[in-house]
């Protein structure tokens, strides 16, 4: 067996060992879990995700390689995992928006939007940014526009290149908005949200 075949069947048998090892005690999964997640948001706060490696993480939070690979295939899957979750939270708002969606006004519904992101305002900040994850953008954007889209100016269905360009300007401009305000929240959130209900009227 060569030395590389020594160095892949002993890092195997590591990971392999302390995932048994982890499996046999459940409780301090999850807290785990949270502290490798809070090191890479930490990372990713401040750089692109190429730009971060699984040794940072783990480094950060204080744990070997192995734990790491114990939750993720690698950094992408973490990010993956964690935008997820994010997702599922706006899903679930906008799921529960729908019983009562003729009832609300466009700034409940947006406001409900901006609320979501605040409290997870660390996670939101970062995908949001300038190295953030399109895709992220590109979900949360696909996600929203069913629920506000009704209260604009309609287009002509058969017009889909008008109907997009509309979309993506006003999915864009309150993505953006939202985005500066998160980072720097100078003013009161109620007042963020009539500020962009007044200038999207």
């Amino acid at each position: 067996m060569n030395t590389f075949s020594v160095c892949v069947k002993f890092e195997y048998d590591i990971v392999s060992n302390y995932n048994s090892s982890m499996n046999k005690r459940p409780e301090i999964t999850e807290q785990t879990r949270k502290n490798l997640c809070e090191a890479f948001w930490s990372l990713y706060a401040k750089k692109p995700l190429a730009r971060i490696t699984v040794r940072e993480i783990t480094d950060m939070a204080g744990y070997n390689r192995a734990t790491f690979y114990h939750y993720y295939t690698d950094v992408p899957h973490l990010l993956e995992t964690e935008e997820n979750k994010l997702l599922k939270d706006v899903e679930k708002l906008f799921a529960d928006a729908e019983k009562a969606l003729d009832a609300m006004e466009f700034s409940e519904q947006l406001g409900s939007l901006v609320r979501v992101l605040e409290q997870n305002n660390r996670y939101a900040s970062a995908l949001l940014s300038d190295h953030g994850d399109p895709a992220f953008v590109n979900a949360l954007k696909e996600m929203i526009w069913p629920f506000i889209n009704r209260y604009f100016v309609n287009v002509d269905e058969t017009d889909s290149y008008a109907a997009d360009l509309k979309k993506e300007y006003y999915l864009s401009g309150i993505l953006g908005a939202v985005r500066l305000w998160l980072q720097n929240p100078e003013t009161e959130i109620d007042e963020l949200i009539a500020l962009l209900v007044e200038v999207i009227s």
